[in-house]
């Protein structure tokens, strides 16, 4: 492939410079990917530090130095127009169990842009003018093969790569290539794709009819949806449950639209690539809890689930909780799972209460969304006290750090 420096517009307020990722995929060994990064006009660029994150890429080569300490690479380029090129083995397993969440099969292939590229730490040059990139994806597939990214689509196979807020854009997001069969659908302005491997169980044309009740309820909540989304669908021996990424997630192609508690995978993975705020440390309940409870009252608000089913569905996370833990501190996934969710509702309903109805935890969450901040305990107390001009912090000392459950007699089920 020929690379040229792309022209910088007259208006243009900074330089750009170009940057191709190239992955090619064989027939005769789909385990392995090939990447090459192709370079051009970098002249205001020192030095890369990438970090790779595991020992599945080998055959590094480039321009210029390559120096290695553990699984960083310090790369000097050289010169105006560079290249790296490396090879990464797809499979990966997710422990503790044998399922995989970057796996190659004879005719799919599922991972994710986190294992085909390393965490990119650019050097600028002192002195030189602020320069950003402009890149591009690039994929070579076997005859008969496609691809599906949440990238905007420059051309068959080709993508646009961007960051905004960053000066190095960087493939973001699931991919899934081969025999695979994509579903697109713009709901409430939202472009959705479907991508469904070979194997997979999943009904694409339910989820997008689920997600055309849903996707404009978590709107009012989260605010503007991002610029498209991508759905992978796959089957084992991929990861049993659900894994989120950049504008993307992936749900094994075996788990039901709704399971068995009332809850559904798809829409709590949809609360994850939506949301704008991320979780600190002690913020993981948060973030869970919310998205398991709205997986939950979503199908309830959207009229998929009766009063009786959403009043069974958080009687089971009372009852299949794990109590008397800090769940601010804990990562056990019974108190993820389902006590963070019912203290979700908990919180809901006590807010509902002393504002008398005029306020609720929608109402929080829009104030997260404002902030745009790193999400922790003390910051969504602060906006639980903000929504219900009230002190919060007895009930959360009770229910929070002390792990109490809270009393479902107390309140109204099927609210």
């Amino acid at each position: 492939m020929a690379l040229v420096a792309l022209p910088v517009a007259a208006h243009a307020t900074a330089p750009t410079f170009s940057v191709d990722y190239v992955v090619t995929v064989r027939r005769r060994d789909p385990g392995h990917l090939h990447v090459r990064w192709l370079l051009a006009g970098i002249d205001e660029i020192d030095a890369f530090r990438l970090v790779f994150r595991d020992d599945r890429t080998t055959r590094v080569t480039g321009t210029g130095t390559l120096a290695w300490h553990d699984h960083t690479l310090l790369w000097t380029p050289g010169g105006p127009y560079a290249h790296l090129a490396y090879t990464v083995a797809v499979e990966r397993r997710r422990p503790p169990g044998p399922h995989f969440d970057s796996y190659a099969g004879p005719d799919w292939i599922a991972t994710r842009a986190l294992h085909l590229f390393p965490e990119i730490n650019v050097s600028f040059r002192a002195g030189t003018v602020r320069a950003k990139s402009r890149a591009r994806l690039v994929f070579r597939l076997p005859r008969g093969w496609r691809v599906a990214t949440a990238a905007r689509r420059l051309a068959d196979d080709t993508f646009a790569v961007e960051e905004p807020a960053k000066r190095f854009d960087r493939p973001r997001g699931w991919f899934l290539f081969g025999h695979i069969a994509r579903h697109t659908r713009q709901v409430a302005g939202l472009p959705i794709t479907v991508a469904v491997a070979p194997g997979s169980g999943l009904d694409a044309r339910r989820l997008l009819g689920l997600y055309g009740r849903t996707v404009p309820l978590l709107e009012s909540v989260l605010g503007p949806p991002p610029p498209r989304l991508l759905v992978v669908s796959a089957p084992d021996p991929m990861w049993h449950g659900g894994l989120s990424g950049e504008d993307s997630f992936f749900v094994n192609g075996h788990i039901p639209l709704r399971s068995p508690d009332k809850t559904s995978t798809y829409l709590h993975e949809l609360f994850h690539a939506w949301r704008p705020f991320r979780p600190r440390a002690d913020g993981r309940w948060i973030s869970e809890g919310l998205a398991e409870y709205y997986s939950l009252a979503l199908q309830h608000r959207a009229g998929r689930l009766s009063d009786r089913s959403f009043a069974r569905g958080i009687r089971l996370f009372a009852r299949y909780g794990r109590w008397d833990i800090d769940l601010s501190r804990t990562r056990q996934p019974a108190a993820l799972n389902n006590s963070a969710p019912l203290v979700m509702y908990w919180i809901d309903q006590e807010i509902r209460r002393v504002t008398n109805g005029r306020r609720s935890l929608d109402d929080a969450v829009r104030m997260l969304v404002g902030e745009r901040g790193r999400l922790s305990t003390a910051s969504f107390l602060r906006v639980v006290n903000r929504t219900a001009d009230r002190d919060f912090t007895p009930l959360f000392r009770r229910h929070v750090y002390r792990g109490e459950c809270p009393s479902l007699s107390a309140m109204r089920l099927g609210n």
